[in-house]
């Protein structure tokens, strides 16, 4: 069985917690793959070749979405295919609005975080203390480096925009707030690295590439203890 996921800390914890207690439980050899920030275009490649080779992937819910919606993944009866919670909530009522696609397990909370380095001297020994230091060049010089995808940069964006918390997602269901999310990424466009897997930021930074950026919550803690 071919399990995809992301790598890092997070992929050692599911290698710890999932895999190794299934192999010895099945005697099913469990081969894993790192491939999730590129799964939507790998998968649709193994589509168009007949040759799927992933059994299990794990990707964010709007990849899942894409995945279905392009059936490249696997419709799953929720009630049918998973066990009840153990006091006997049936899996669709138990993960309730999580299950955002018929194609996908809700099963993790995450964080996409934010690190700096703490000896950038153009700072003047000052620190970041929000995500909006992303956009105060003024202050916190330096290369950036960002997921290449809305999620997330375009919230930061308009919060940092002036934007109430409470009301980023109705201003995202307009054109208009699209326009006024890209108009803020854009300032910062010309100092930004774009990243596609979650190892390149913690790397960046170490290299001194960049001076802050974004990624999972594991590879900053991984970063840290290293």
């Amino acid at each position: 069985m071919t399990i995809v996921s992301w790598g890092g800390a997070y992929s050692a914890s599911q290698n710890n917690a999932y895999h190794l207690p299934y192999q010895e439980m099945t005697g099913i050899t469990v081969v894993n793959d790192e491939s999730s920030a590129e799964a939507v275009a790998k998968l649709r490649a193994m589509n168009e070749a007949n040759n799927v080779t992933w059994d299990l992937v794990d990707v964010v819910a709007a990849d899942a979405m894409r995945l279905c919606d392009e059936g490249l993944a696997e419709v799953i009866d929720h009630d049918n295919d998973l066990a009840a919670a153990p006091d006997g909530t049936p899996a669709s009522k138990d993960f309730g609005d999580l299950i955002v696609s018929e194609c996908f397990i809700p099963q993790i909370v995450y964080s996409t975080t934010l690190a700096y380095r703490n000896d950038v001297e153009a700072w003047g020994g000052n620190s970041p203390d929000s995500a909006c230091a992303l956009f105060d060049q003024e202050n916190f010089p330096g290369k950036r480096t960002l997921e290449k995808r809305p999620i997330n940069n375009m919230e930061w964006a308009l919060l940092c925009d002036g934007v109430p918390k409470a009301e980023i997602y109705d201003v995202l269901g307009t054109p208009e707030g699209v326009d006024q999310a890209l108009a803020k990424l854009d300032t910062i466009k010309a100092d930004t690295i774009w990243w596609s897997a979650a190892a390149e930021p913690p790397q960046l930074l170490a290299d001194g590439e960049a001076v802050i950026g974004s990624s999972y919550n594991g590879r900053w803690f991984s970063a840290i203890e290293e």
